[in-house]
């Protein structure tokens, strides 16, 4: 159903490979403006000064943060600092990190996708966007005429096709590697056979692809496709296969504060009608609730702590979680006093000390609900998915001059 394409891919000259981890940054909607300054001041050459550059008191239309990151990126190429290669590669990303004292590695396939309208069923949402995030992006892409972070994607991979391949390629030597600071360490492999080329085209061709983290991102590829350029049909995507053991989902927290006593009570009061209650004694384990993907929440304010199981013929606990929220608090509440949290240890020192009221542990949706609902055209409620780790931005660049 999918067909992707091996592309002429920009990375950062391979003569600076081994700082190359020092010149990239997270995606831009999850970097503050703290970790914006640390970015900067990391290296001359850090990415985030393309992805999501400062804004000065003193941009016009002439210069601002979009023009800035054109020119540099322009500047970049013309020195050698970031390099194109000469034919159409695909490329694979090897990332290797720690999590609850385990070492795992996940591996993708990072390629060109053709842009599918999501009508067309072939490139599946899961989530609802917001038009500030997508303005921002199509005005990078419209001046930088470039794409500095890829959107991550899934595939079921029934046969274990592309991840027996990433697999078996990745045993030998890569061509790059390094340490992100602040994230993780990786590995990139170069395929530029014909036949694996070929092999790769033909896999996907019999694939749905599930956007994981990246729809605002895919959605203004949609746009530029149609305002600017028709021409311009394709985005560059990390491809991840459903079997790799390293590809994780895992669940988002909620946090309440601002709540006057009434709204919190009828909140309450209305997740009783969803959920069994039962009193728990706080436990740590309680900050690992969103790796397990049972369906259980553990609700946590000053005073107590509590188990909230999900009745019976309900679909997930965040669809039981939203339809309770969104019937005692208007579009506008919810935006004010609910935040989405993925570090727990974090949102509980919070609790403690008063800067939020009420806190909601999530579960992790399983692989197979989340398969299943997306492709029967179901929008999950909002940050119901959190793919771990978060792609890194500039490892690889796609260049609309080139398509």
């Amino acid at each position: 159903m999918a067909r992707v394409f091996p592309f002429r891919g920009i990375m950062f000259n391979k003569s600076l490979k081994n700082q190359l981890g020092d010149f990239l940054c997270p995606p831009f909607d999850v970097i503050s403006e703290d970790l914006k300054e640390e970015l900067y001041d990391l290296s001359e050459y850090n990415v985030i000064r393309l992805e999501n550059g400062k804004i000065h008191k003193s941009d016009n239309e002439k210069d601002n943060k979009y023009t800035r990151a054109s020119n540099l990126f322009d500047s970049w190429l013309k020195n050698k600092i970031l390099i194109q290669r000469n034919q159409p590669t695909f490329f694979i990303l090897e990332e290797s990190f720690e999590v609850m004292g385990k070492y795992k590695k996940r591996r993708s396939i990072i390629s060109n996708v053709d842009l599918y309208d999501y009508e067309e069923k072939v490139v599946l949402p899961h989530e609802k966007t917001r038009k500030k995030q997508k303005q921002d992006r199509f005005q990078l892409m419209k001046t930088a005429r470039a794409n500095f972070s890829p959107i991550m994607s899934v595939i079921e991979d029934k046969d274990s096709n592309l991840i027996n391949f990433l697999i078996k390629e990745t045993s030998s030597d890569p061509e790059f590697e390094g340490l992100i600071p602040n994230m993780h360490e990786f590995k990139i492999w170069i395929i530029d056979d014909k036949d694996k080329i070929s092999f790769l085209t033909n896999l996907f061709e019999l694939e749905n692809i599930f956007i994981a983290d990246g729809h605002h991102r895919y959605e203004t590829a949609l746009e530029y496709k149609k305002i600017i350029e028709e021409k311009s049909s394709r985005r560059m995507m990390n491809l991840v296969s459903m079997n790799d053991e390293g590809l994780l989902l895992l669940g988002y927290h909620r946090a309440f504060s601002g709540l006057n006593d009434e709204k919190l009570n009828l909140l309450i009061n209305k997740l009783k009608e969803f959920f069994i209650f039962s009193d728990v004694k706080w436990e740590e384990s309680f900050f690992e609730a969103n790796y397990s993907d049972e369906d259980k929440i553990i609700m946590v304010n000053n005073n107590s702590s509590i188990s909230l199981s999900l009745k019976e013929n309900l679909k997930s606990t965040y669809e039981a979680l939203h339809s309770a929220i969104e019937s005692v608090l208007s579009p506008d509440e919810v935006i004010n006093h609910i935040r989405y949290e993925h570090d727990s240890e974090e949102m509980k020192r919070k609790l403690d000390s008063n800067e939020l009221q009420l806190c909601f542990f999530m579960n992790a949706l399983s692989k197979n609900y989340f398969i299943d609902m997306v492709s029967r055209g179901k929008l999950l409620p909002p940050k119901s998915t959190l793919f771990y780790p978060k792609l890194p931005t500039g490892l690889v660049i796609q260049y609309l001059n080139d398509i």
